[in-house]
């Protein structure tokens, strides 16, 4: 036959590198995958042949992730680069997924108009936007391109039996399999058994001449006939599917993945979680929805039965927690793992053919004679516009959601934080991005320093990782439990990690890292504060790694690579051969009144239901209709730092004007001000006279250090049918002072005073502050039946030091039993002579024994470390370093008063500083022996001269049981206790503090405070 190349075809081949072709560039650097791909790229360009990469995760093999795709990416790269990799593969894959769905809907629909009209609308469908220009999956779109593609080479290989077709086959699943793994193993099941279906029900009605006479005995003897092109074909392409990716196959029977399962939003209730919904079902299948009838119509007329049954079983699949039976046909192991919207996207992709023919027949044929007969132009003209309505609608909404609703912090300048890594040989130690996004990804393409974290979870290792259902670090504050738990291990067990360097674009984590040892380094031009771990060794020189035999790197360094050299010469010898792609121009008969009536039926289900839908979001969103919509719409602006929309909220006669609403608001501080975000909001009317209600309010808010829970009453007033809000009155305490000046000694470390390329800790060497461990003691708590180390410690020397404690237990037998750092219950700078209590916990790795549901955010629930023997010893490890910052001392404590188990007081601010979070460090003693020290953070901060009152409940320390009191076992920079300090503790122990702020009860409490200074 004659090969011609169909007007349709051609013009959806146009538009589609049109308008993704000039939209890739704002939108794929943006997406969720499209930089981890780059990542991948990297490794390979860098070293082709290694498949160990140290650079995320202390270590991973790149064999847990088909490489095709990542190495296409790496040859691009030579040319220009590997944005220019990117750019060029997108554009390869533009191409491949519209002439792909022109195919396969060729093969489906037998009808070339119908099959360019399929490839046209594929164009602008809202699930290849979706899954390009929104998630940048390019693996994924690779695999369903080349699935399409084999369609009909399969088709003809079983119907004919020519060579040509098996070889083309093999090869287009060979480099499926070599770029997403997942395609051909679900694609064997949901096209290409349909497809064998479909190619026995052809050569049935070609021996029949109808579809309509075909039997089941019939169709079975047919399909016994064709059984051994079928078993051929699904021999070698299994034989391929090992082979081609063998590696991966062997790394997930070594490695398989035990981690916990990361929650995603396509295994949600729809119709509790609607933004689940909305970019899991609606937007993939967007227009395709009104056409359901159609295709369900179509795909069970008997030729296209087994798509049909595919069809419904994806769709069912792609429904995710709506329904149970999702999770009783995958089973829990299963549901919990795979990403229900795959399903969803298979069935979108897999309708392309048939809302191509429903397309052309409605523009052009005998949809178009019917409507117009029956219902006169007009009405046609109204349903033509209305679908291009539609279509255009879910094409722009869905390239701009990521403008709309962003799921990516705005693009980051990489390049100071590169020569950041750099200098000083600051890459020999690991780094940590907290809000970065995807981008993570990005600078560790572009840096040889390695990171503790990573964007490929199925490659985490670290049981601090793989324990809990947290993707990445970076963005550990959207996992509640999981995230801040697992980011606080990180972060107050450094040491273990080699992580001294942590690069942050989002100010939320900034308590979680003063109050856990770090340090504010240098703010880069591109705006990412760095912080900074003292006392941290650097990497060793050899790392571990797990290595492969030669063969395995072979095979993925060269098979991948040979198959598409093989296929680009084998398809265009191909060319020259005839053509067996039949086009059949079938008149089709206008759909019978039934079917128009269920069209139109369903199509009023789905007006009725957006109209009910768009009247509840009304309602719902509507900030003035009610008094609890004006409240929530108002703590919904202030959490979104919308307070222009929040003053409008405000009653006008209360005459509280803008400029006075900002400056109040620019004048608050502290925790629950400038860290936290509201989680949860509840709210009751509780009063009600005439147009003025009072509306008590519960609200949950989630800070980096703890969650707060506020409740509080609100009036709320009705005026012209809008309710308002009436303020509360400020604090209206005005200090005394109108200027004051605060004198304060100073320290400043000159770092490097020569350039030299000599290592030491980037500066010239100091001698390490002295420091002496005056109390420690293992303690046993009986309330929680976990083990503590307590204890004082003081800077005795002349100059400020940053302080880092590490315990570790042991049993009678000298075996460890645990290790941990210290993290909130101690100050980490200490001032010249200044002393500060500890008490350091030993948690249970990363929540390991925990099988917890509830995700919602609470960083005091502790799982506590179990110990197959008892503790009966200790070792306290203390390390110091020189500090400069940190050390701001003027908060006192005043006015204190102990009523009912309640201690209450002032915190006053008599210097220079506004001090954003403070921190009471209570410890509690009998007859002057430490017993127990808890803490507190103060919700709101403390500015300069002004006051905070503080409450505070006090613990029963009965349940304490000292096990071992000594400071023999305590070592400080190496040295035993006493070494270090021997010359000074003469000096010093005669200035022992005796201060007990509080007794009561034969108890004795002491308060210290720890400031934060973060805006």
């Amino acid at each position: 036959m004659k090969r011609s190349l169909n007007k349709y075809f051609i013009l959806a081949l146009g538009l589609a590198l049109l308008f993704h072709g000039s939209a890739l560039f704002y939108t794929i650097e943006q997406t969720y995958d499209a930089l981890i791909h780059l990542f991948f790229a990297e490794h390979y360009a860098s070293n082709w042949q290694e498949p160990w990469s140290y650079k995320w995760y202390t270590g991973f093999t790149v064999m847990g992730y088909p490489p095709l795709v990542h190495q296409v990416l790496a040859i691009l790269s030579f040319i220009g680069g590997f944005k220019f990799a990117l750019f060029s593969f997108s554009f390869l894959i533009i191409i491949l997924f519209v002439s792909g769905v022109y195919r396969s809907s060729l093969l489906l629909t037998q009808n070339e108009n119908y099959a360019g009209f399929a490839a046209i609308f594929s164009v602008f469908s809202s699930v290849f936007i979706e899954t390009f220009h929104l998630f940048g999956q390019l693996p994924t779109l690779t695999g369903i391109s080349l699935l399409m593609h084999s369609m009909p080479e399969i088709y003809l290989w079983i119907k004919t039996q020519k060579v040509r077709y098996l070889i083309s086959s093999l090869l287009l699943m060979g480099l499926m399999v070599c770029s997403h793994h997942v395609t051909p193993i679900f694609g064997m099941v949901f096209f290409i058994f349909p497809l064998i279906g479909l190619v026995i029900m052809d050569i049935s009605k070609e021996i029949t001449g109808s579809y309509s006479t075909i039997r089941l005995a019939f169709f079975i003897k047919q399909l016994t006939k064709s059984i051994k092109p079928i078993l051929i074909f699904g021999i070698a392409s299994l034989f391929l599917m090992i082979t081609c990716i063998l590696p991966y196959w062997i790394n997930t029977k070594k490695n398989p993945i035990t981690q916990v399962p990361i929650p995603h939003g396509s295994r949600d209730n729809f119709l509790e979680v609607l933004s689940s919904g909305l970019v899991f079902f609606l937007i993939p299948y967007g227009v395709i929805i009104v056409l359901f009838p159609y295709i369900f119509y179509r795909f069970f007329s008997k030729r296209l039965l087994f798509f049909g049954l595919s069809f419904s079983m994806l769709f069912l699949l792609g429904t995710g927690g709506t329904t149970p039976l999702p999770k009783m046909i995958l089973g829990e192991n299963a549901f919990s793992i795979l990403t229900l919207d795959r399903f969803t996207f298979w069935a979108s992709i897999m309708s392309l053919p048939l809302v191509g023919e429903f397309l052309y027949r409605i523009a052009k044929k005998d949809y178009k004679d019917y409507l117009i007969q029956k219902f006169g132009r007009i009405y046609f003209t109204s349903i033509i516009i209305l679908l291009g309505s539609l279509i255009t609608f879910f094409s722009i909404f869905t390239i701009n959601l990521g403008k709309l609703r962003p799921s990516q912090p705005q693009a980051i300048k990489m390049l100071p934080i590169i020569n950041f890594l750099n200098q000083d040989m600051h890459y020999k130690w690991r780094y940590l991005t907290l809000g970065f996004g995807d981008q993570m990804a990005w600078l560790s393409a572009q840096t040889q320093a390695l990171t503790v974290d990573g964007n490929y979870h199925s490659a985490r290792r670290l049981p601090e990782l793989t324990t809990k259902a947290v993707e990445r670090l970076e963005n550990s504050k959207f996992r509640g439990i999981e995230g801040i738990g697992s980011l606080q291990q990180f972060l107050a067990n450094s040491e273990k990690f080699n992580l001294k360097y942590i690069f942050s674009n989002d100010k939320f984590y900034d308590p979680i890292l003063f109050f856990t040892g770090w340090e504010k380094l240098s703010l880069l031009e591109n705006g990412i504060m760095v912080w900074e771990k003292k006392n941290i060794k650097p990497l060793p020189v050899i790392i571990p790694r797990i290595d492969v035999p030669l063969y395995q790197k072979i095979i993925w360094s060269f098979i991948p690579v040979s198959l598409i050299s093989i296929s680009i010469i084998w398809f265009l010898l191909t060319l020259t051969f005839y053509n067996h792609h039949s086009a059949y121009n079938i008149k089709h008969k206008a759909t019978s009144l039934k079917f128009s009536k269920t069209m139109w039926v369903w199509n009023i289900f789905l007006t009725g239901a957006t109209m009910y839908g768009s009247y509840l979001f009304y309602i719902k969103n509507n900030s003035q209709i009610s008094s609890e919509n004006v409240v929530q719409s108002y703590f919904d602006a202030l959490d979104f730092k919308k307070f222009t929309t929040a003053h409008s909220y405000l009653d006008a006669n209360v005459k509280k004007s803008l400029d006075q609403f900002m400056l109040e608001i620019s004048v608050s501080d502290g925790l629950l001000s400038s860290y936290a975000k509201l989680e949860d909001i509840t709210t009751k009317i509780v009063q009600k006279n005439g147009d003025t209600t009072f509306v008590e309010t519960q609200t949950k808010w989630i800070t980096p250090l703890e969650t707060i829970y506020k409740k509080q009453i609100i009036k709320t007033l009705q005026r012209n049918s809008k309710w308002y809000i009436i303020p509360e009155k400020n604090d209206e305490y005005i200090p005394a002072n109108l200027f004051f000046n605060v004198n304060e000694t100073t320290f400043y470390n000159q770092g490097r005073r020569k350039i030299t390329t000599q290592q030491t800790y980037h500066e010239d060497i100091l001698p390490q502050p002295v420091a002496y461990v005056q109390q420690a003691k293992l303690i046993f708590n009986k309330n929680e039946n976990q083990y503590h180390v307590i204890g004082e410690i003081q800077n005795v020397d002349y100059f400020p030091s940053a302080i880092n404690l590490k315990a570790v237990l042991y049993d009678e037998n000298n075996v460890e039993l645990a290790s941990y750092s210290s993290k909130f219950q101690n100050k980490h700078y200490l001032n010249p002579f200044e002393k500060t209590v500890f008490k350091i916990d030993f948690e249970e790795v990363a929540w390991i024994h925990s099988n917890k549901k509830e995700k919602s955010f609470n960083p005091n629930e502790f799982h506590q470390k179990t110990f197959s023997h008892k503790p009966v010893k200790f070792i306290l490890h203390v390390s110091t370093s020189v500090a400069t910052k940190n050390l701001y001392q003027s908060v006192q404590i005043n006015e204190l008063t102990f009523d009912n188990n309640y201690i209450n007081g002032l915190l006053f601010n008599a210097g220079a500083k506004e001090v954003t979070i403070p921190q009471l460090l209570i410890s509690y003693y009998k007859e002057n022996e430490l017993l127990w020290i808890d803490h507190q953070f103060i919700k709101e901060s403390v500015r300069p001269h002004r006051k905070r009152t503080f409450n505070y409940k006090t613990l029963n320390t009965s349940v304490i049981e000292i096990i071992t009191n000594t400071t023999n076992n305590c070592f400080v920079n190496g040295l035993q206790n006493t070494v270090g300090a021997a010359d000074r503790l003469e000096r010093f122990n005669n200035l022992e503090d005796k201060n007990i702020m509080v007794v009561q009860n034969n108890n004795q409490m002491k308060l210290q405070i720890a400031n934060f200074i973060g805006n």
